[in-house]
């Protein structure tokens, strides 16, 4: 069995809105330390066969839009 962590995030030329919140609402609770958000997405999938390039499929045809997200695969 093998077991697939996938992370989809924006890509860095991109405007991640989200993460702009969540910096904001940090500084405003008092957390000037924070320099940066990002969020993302996080997919755990279990494969009864197959490996890292199957879930390098997974994004390239559904889990992720290549123009404007990364996408990384961890076994």
């Amino acid at each position: 069995m093998v077991e697939l962590r996938i992370t989809v995030t924006l890509k860095k030329t991109v405007e991640d809105s989200e993460g702009g919140s969540v910096l904001k609402a940090l500084k405003l609770l008092g957390y000037d330390n924070v320099k940066d958000v990002r969020a993302g997405k996080v997919y755990f999938i279990t494969l009864s066969k197959g490996n890292r390039q199957t879930g390098r499929e997974f994004c390239e045809k559904l889990l992720a839009n290549p123009v404007i997200n990364e996408c990384v695969v961890d076994e």
